[in-house]
């Protein structure tokens, strides 16, 4: 994966997590509700792992702005 592809699917990724967020708030006081509340939370526990990967990743990836590749290039 790429840089950019790294920065699509952590915003996806933190989307995603954003909803299941909203969804344990609004289910959380419902006893009927509190094994699904359980699932929830594990899915943002892996969904937080999967962040963490990809933040790790993004920070050894090398972004160069396009201008200053060119000026490097044409000063070589």
């Amino acid at each position: 994966m790429n840089g950019l592809q790294l920065v699509d699917f952590l915003k996806e990724t933190e989307n995603k997590m954003l909803h299941l967020h909203k969804a344990i708030d609004r289910v959380s006081n419902e006893p009927d509700f509190k094994e699904s509340v359980s699932v929830l939370t594990e899915v943002i526990k892996d969904y937080q792992g999967q962040l963490d990967k990809v933040k790790e990743a993004l920070s050894n990836v090398n972004f160069q702005n396009n201008s200053s590749q060119n000026a490097n290039q044409k000063q070589s």
